[in-house]
Order: structure tokens, then sequence, then C-alpha cells
């Protein structure tokens, strides 16, 4: 008797509780949804792929054929971050401002003329060499290092310390940071200025490729000129994408 009781009053409760799962769902998987749409011009790829993921679990768990909503949102949400970022268009008009800003912080350096990024290895076992090094990092074409025992004045390449070739040319160490900082935060590797006043951008690519892409920017809405130049095409009037042999 007590058995049939606990199971009547049970029974109520659980199927009033049941449907508000697949709701619960559905209305956090809009929010993963809406997430993902307002996280592409933040443009944090992992960000991206984490909202999008949990929008079509959400989502498709709420749904009575998952697989009728799994599969739309998968295409839908994989060709909408490929664009974003996976194309040089989709990079360029989400991070059209960043690259204004960037830019700009170029202009008011322009003791630096041109800057390569580099990066961060350690040094091989058994070499007697620092922990780590310094690996193509370029000031105005000089070879230099953030470490002192790298320092060498070896010819053909002498390496010179990054902290004394910005004291030379007057550039405060802050300053110099918050340049590579923006750099590295739009996935570049660093940039020169033309002698027509244009500034390009260049994008990562593979060590030891005998060509740079880049994205030219040129206050006067020019055409990229230059004999290396050999393929560009148009992202606005002041911005060209190009690569260069």
């Amino acid at each position: 008797m007590g058995s049939d009781l606990d199971a009547a009053r049970n029974g109520p409760r659980t199927l009033a509780t049941r449907p508000r799962t697949p709701i619960r769902s559905s209305l956090a998987g809009s929010v993963a949804l809406l997430g993902f749409v307002a996280s592409l011009p933040v443009y944090w790829p992992l960000l991206t792929l984490v909202l999008a993921s949990a929008a079509i679990l959400l989502l498709s768990a709420a749904a009575p054929r998952r697989r009728t909503v799994a599969i739309p949102l998968l295409l839908l949400c994989a060709g909408t971050a490929w664009a974003a970022f996976g194309t040089t268009t989709g990079y360029f008009w989400l991070n059209r401002h960043r690259l204004d800003a960037l830019v700009a912080e170029i202009d008011a350096l322009p003791a630096i003329t041109s800057l390569q990024l580099g990066h961060d290895e350690k040094a091989p076992s058994g070499t007697g060499q620092a922990r780590r090094y310094d690996s193509y990092r370029f000031i105005n074409e000089h070879l230099v290092t953030q470490y002192r025992e790298q320092v060498t004045s070896e010819a053909p390449q002498p390496t010179l310390r990054e902290i004394d070739v910005l004291r030379e040319l007057g550039v405060p160490y802050v300053r110099y940071l918050a340049l590579r900082a923006s750099l590295e935060r739009l996935s570049l590797s660093g940039f020169d200025r033309g002698q027509d006043g244009g500034i390009a951008l260049n994008e990562r690519g593979a060590g030891g490729a005998p060509w740079v892409t880049s994205l030219l920017y040129r206050a006067d809405g020019g055409s990229p000129a230059g004999g290396r130049v050999q393929r560009s095409y148009p992202l606005s009037p002041r911005w060209s994408w190009i690569l260069r042999g």
C-alpha cells in the first residue's frame, strides 16, 4: 500500500520534470549559439570552437531526432568558422579595426623600419649555450636577441642585444613590447616599411619559404608596387593582400 502511494506521489512529479530538460538544453544551446556568433569579432578561435561545440551538443540533445539538428548545425558552424579564420578576407574584416590600430602604432615609432618577431627556442643539449635562445628575430634587419649569452660579433651576421638596439634608436622598451604584443595578437610575424610609404604586415609562413604574404596598407590607396610583388588583390581602398618573392 505504501509503495503504491509513493509511486502515485512520485509519478506526476517525474512526468512534470521530464519536459524541462529539453527546454533547458534548448535555451542553453541558443545562448551558446549566440555566443558563437558574438565571439567571431573577438577573434579567439579556441573560444569560438568551444561555443560552437556546446551549441551543437545542447541543441541536438533537445531535439527529438538529434541528427536532423546536429548535422546542419555542424555544417553551418564549420563553414562560418572556416570563412572567418581560414580565409584572408574573413581575417581582414573581423580584424579591420585592430589592423588600423596596429598601423597607427607603427607610424608612432618611425625609428623602427622593419621588425621580425622571431621565436624563443630551447638550445640543443650539450652545446653549452643558454637554456633558451632567440631564433630569427630582427630589428631594422639587424639580428637581435634578448639573451646576453647569444650576443656575438662574428661575421657575416653579428647578433646584437635587443635592448641595446632599441636604446640606440630611442625606442622605449615598453612601447616596443606593446607593438610586439599587437603583432602576436593578430598572428603576424612582423612588418616592413616600403619606400613608397606603405606598411606591409607580414603573415606567418613556413620557415625557409622563398615568399612572404602580407597585408599591405597604403594611405594614398595606391596599387602595390615593386619588383618583388608577384600577386596581389585589393581588400579595401587602402588595404591589399600581396605575395612577395
